[in-house]
């Protein structure tokens, strides 16, 4: 895992409670919230692969989805390596950032994809926790449009029967589904589907995280990251 340099301010003269907030419970948690849980599972041509051996999930698996860590923003990349997230939660009800807000804009000094055209070091991502009925844990990263569509469609599913399963994740089935693309040369273009298929209670997913010894929202930056490539990135 790569090690991170905190660049540390010069500190106040006051460590006062401004306006109720605790300036210690503010800093830890802003070190200790990592991005994802388990592995890393990935939408590619079609398939479901997990983490660094890019284990095939099938189709028609059945995971318990955590929509309340959903967590949306900002990926830096660099060298093929994630070196700074800027994510929010959507039930914390924040607007992530602007990417004109990011910086990185001199597209001289952008690094190239495999086909020679320069890549933006900011990707737009979407971060979803899963897990199995037996407690495996995993993170749905995306950044393309059919992706994050997918994401978006079952939080608007889940954030209208939320009330009615307060205590309760989604399961959903994972599918494919398709589409033609504008230019035919490209032909059918095949995205991630998230179908409900029933409810289980919040409580299913907390004991994967503790038998994973996690007790916090998120867990450590993987070793196996990898950029997600997975198609018609969303060009913000």
């Amino acid at each position: 895992m790569q090690s991170q340099v905190v660049a540390v301010a010069e500190p106040s003269k006051s460590l006062a409670v401004a306006g109720g907030v605790n300036p210690f419970v503010a800093y830890g948690e802003s070190v200790s919230q990592q991005h994802i849980l388990g592995k890393m599972l990935k939408f590619a041509k079609g398939e479901y692969l997990a983490g660094e051996h890019s284990e095939l999930i099938p189709v028609g698996a059945k995971l318990v989805v955590n929509l309340d860590w959903l967590a949306i923003g900002w990926v830096r990349w660099g060298s093929g390596k994630p070196t700074e997230h800027r994510m929010v939660r959507v039930v914390d009800n924040e607007a992530p950032p602007k990417r004109s807000e990011l910086g990185d804009l001199d597209q001289t000094v952008w690094e190239k994809d495999n086909t020679g055209e320069l890549r933006d070091p900011w990707t737009f991502t979407n971060y979803v926790p899963m897990a199995t009925e037996d407690g495996e844990l995993f993170t749905f990263a995306t950044s393309s449009r059919g992706g994050i569509t997918a994401v978006g469609k079952l939080s608007t599913r889940y954030g209208r029967s939320r009330a009615k399963h307060r205590d309760e994740f989604p399961v959903v089935e994972l599918g494919v589904g398709t589409y033609l693309h504008a230019n035919k040369a490209y032909g059918r273009i095949k995205f991630p589907e998230f179908t409900i298929v029933g409810w289980t209670l919040k409580s299913t997913f907390d004991r994967a995280l503790a038998a994973a010894g996690l007790t916090d929202a998120y867990g450590a930056e993987p070793d196996d990251a990898q950029p997600i490539d997975d198609g018609d990135s969303i060009p913000f």
